[in-house]
């Protein structure tokens, strides 16, 4: 359905509206309006304002100017001749101009029929501009997000919500300084154009050089955050390096709950939020002593006991530091059971936190597949029966079940690289699973 409104109606309407507009353009009397509507068009083409999103073109204002003062074909020309220099500077995909003109014609064509339906309100001028305006803008992203949607194969109304944060208030500055514009030049004829031209290369410029801070303060947050991500993978790496049998062992854990978060469809910060949990869980055993952490024999219950306790001495670590706070329920919670039989405080069912809950499974899996120094690891098949055996007491019975179908999902070469064991027979693996 989305290709067929794009690929083909777009277009199709387009040519009808060019059509129907021929008999406005015709008239002699109307061509001094046309002349300076062409370089208006050609200026605004050349005068972009860039967001942090997107570009935004001066002519969608000079187009709702048009609809104001004289009708929807002066903006249908204005798209005419913009979309004409377009073609000649970039030289495009032909279906993909043929839809951009056609949903920016459509815009116009639905604007104009509803200032035609409100011309007779009695209403102020000014509040009609600006709903006017703001159903201009409204149309205009709605369509054009269904294009972007289409070529991009995103969602639709993920598209359209994005570009409606990421350009709502310029936008909608645009098109309020052209209601503003058109109405003075009512009142005060072609005196007005100079300030008016004056002030919209003022915005321009303004709007550019903010966005280029703005830009380049993105990059900055972006070094930053790819500091971080360094440091806290080394930092996990350091605390693994202590015990030879736990090389790797939180970034796979980390790896796995990104794999679950986004498997049951978290955002992305949460999604990037439970992967660092899962590189820092084991930040606790930083104050365990090497004899119990790398002891070779099975632990006594006085030493597993102080073993347990590296949850608290993780969480207390975190919370002193005063950064990461968010990651605080991996670290203490990691080890709770649904059945409350956990550690170190006893939580059940949905008291334990999400995050403690996807990286419980996670590190289990891992611990489970992982030679130790007093047994081999288990094969992944016995492992997934120990997790779908611990659904609904040791662990959340639906994220057990994503798991499991994200490991089901992987082919052996990849499943072998993460985990780092011997060559895994597929049917083996699918049997397990069933």
């Amino acid at each position: 359905m989305k290709k067929i409104v794009v690929t083909w109606i777009f277009p199709l309407a387009a040519l009808v509206i060019f059509y129907d507009s021929l008999s406005d353009w015709e008239p002699r009397e109307h061509w001094g309006v046309l002349f300076a509507y062409t370089l208006l068009t050609i200026f605004s083409t050349f005068a972009p304002i860039r967001t942090l999103n997107t570009i935004l073109t001066l002519n969608n204002a000079v187009i709702f100017s048009g609809i104001l003062l004289f009708g929807a074909w002066v903006g249908v020309w204005s798209a005419v001749v913009e979309t004409l220099i377009l073609a000649f500077l970039i030289r495009s995909n032909p279906v993909k101009a043929m839809a951009n003109i056609g949903q920016l014609v459509l815009t116009i064509w639905f604007v104009g029929l509803f200032k035609n339906s409100i011309d007779h309100v009695p209403a102020s001028t000014m509040l009609m501009d600006l709903l006017l305006a703001v159903s201009y803008w409204f149309i205009n992203i709605v369509l054009c997000g269904l294009g972007i949607s289409y070529f991009f194969k995103t969602n639709c109304f993920t598209t359209v919500q994005k570009m409606a944060k990421g350009t709502t208030l310029t936008y909608l500055l645009l098109m309020v300084m052209a209601g503003i514009g058109s109405r003075l030049f009512e009142t005060y004829g072609l005196y007005t154009l100079v300030p008016m031209m004056a002030a919209f290369i003022t915005m321009s410029f303004v709007f550019h050089q903010y966005y280029d801070s703005m830009n380049k303060l993105q990059q900055k947050v972006e070094e930053v955050k790819t500091f971080n991500h360094k440091f806290l993978t080394a930092m996990a790496a350091s605390i693994d390096a202590r015990d030879r049998y736990t090389s790797g062992h939180s970034q796979r854990v980390a790896h796995w709950g990104r794999e679950i978060a986004k498997d049951i469809g978290l955002s992305a910060t949460k999604v990037e939020e439970i992967y660092v949990g899962g590189l820092l869980h084991d930040i606790g055993k930083i104050g365990i002593e090497d004899e119990i952490l790398n002891k070779k024999g099975k632990l006594t219950p006085e030493e597993y006991d102080k073993i347990k306790q590296h949850t608290v001495i993780g969480y207390e670590i975190i919370l002193q530091a005063g950064m990461f706070n968010e990651l605080l329920p991996a670290i203490r919670s990691h080890h709770e059971r649904i059945d409350g039989r956990g550690y170190p405080d006893g939580l059940a069912g949905d008291e334990i936190p999400l995050m403690a809950r996807i990286l419980a499974i996670s590190d289990a899996f891992d611990a489970m597949v992982a030679d130790r120094p007093y047994r081999k690891g288990l094969p992944v098949e016995e492992a997934l029966q120990e997790i779908k055996r611990g659904s609904g007491t040791q662990f959340d019975p639906i994220l057990a079940e994503h798991f499991i179908r994200i490991v089901h999902r992987l082919p052996c070469e990849e499943l072998q690289s993460i985990i780092g064991i011997e060559s895994i027979p597929q049917k083996q693996l699918q049997e397990a699973i069933r």
